[in-house]
């Protein structure tokens, strides 16, 4: 009987102190208590920037390769976790010979400094409307340096241009705004004001 008693006490203390996890569009993060929250892509607007875009410019092309992440964790203090979708990114430039046969000149795909660490990817950000996408870009392809090792981090806008075909969209980089470091890197090395095309 004492183990029926016991077992039943933990039980409902078990159901008690359970919270079900919050399934909430993308679009009302910080609305009110993020803890344990899943800000979910629900209207699927994330979609018309997931594939390949490229511009090209005379025998160089920037290529980028953007998809979506669901549910990626992001640890909130003290308090609990919340989760969301999130599109994310890489780019490269690469160059075409006379036979159209490609050739890297860089890529934000390779490893950190001279760590054996592969390149988280560099392009992240939302959509909460299926045209505008706000978020970040960390730019890899300028020299190493080791007291920056991320590069140069800048503000990634990409719009997508209603009724074209095929789909082009605007990119668009900027230096966030504040203070930086005298030797601190904030020229980009990749494109930062282009249309792009889908491929």
């Amino acid at each position: 009987m004492k183990n029926i008693i016991t077992t039943i006490i933990v039980l409902f203390s078990i159901l008690t102190s359970c919270k079900a996890q919050e399934i909430v569009d993308v679009s009302t993060f910080n609305d009110g208590d993020n803890a344990g929250k899943y800000f979910k892509d629900l209207n699927n607007n994330f979609l018309p920037f997931i594939g390949i875009w490229e511009w090209q410019n005379e025998n160089k092309i920037f290529r980028i390769t953007l998809w979506k992440e669901e549910q990626v964790e992001n640890e909130n203090g003290n308090r609990t976790s919340f989760y969301w979708d999130k599109i994310k990114g890489h780019f490269e430039l690469v160059e075409l010979d006379n036979l159209s046969q490609e050739s890297t000149i860089y890529t934000s795909q390779k490893k950190i400094g001279q760590s054996t660490s592969d390149w988280f990817p560099v392009i992240s950000g939302e959509s909460h409307n299926g045209i505008n996408f706000e978020g970040y870009i960390y730019d890899n392809s300028v020299p190493y340096d080791p007291n920056y090792i991320t590069g140069v981090r800048g503000n990634l806008k990409l719009t997508i241009i209603p009724n074209t075909s095929p789909k082009k969209m605007e990119w668009n980089v900027t230096l966030p705004q504040g203070m930086y470091g005298t030797d601190q890197p904030t020229e980009f090395n990749i494109p930062t004001d282009i249309i792009l095309t889908k491929q």
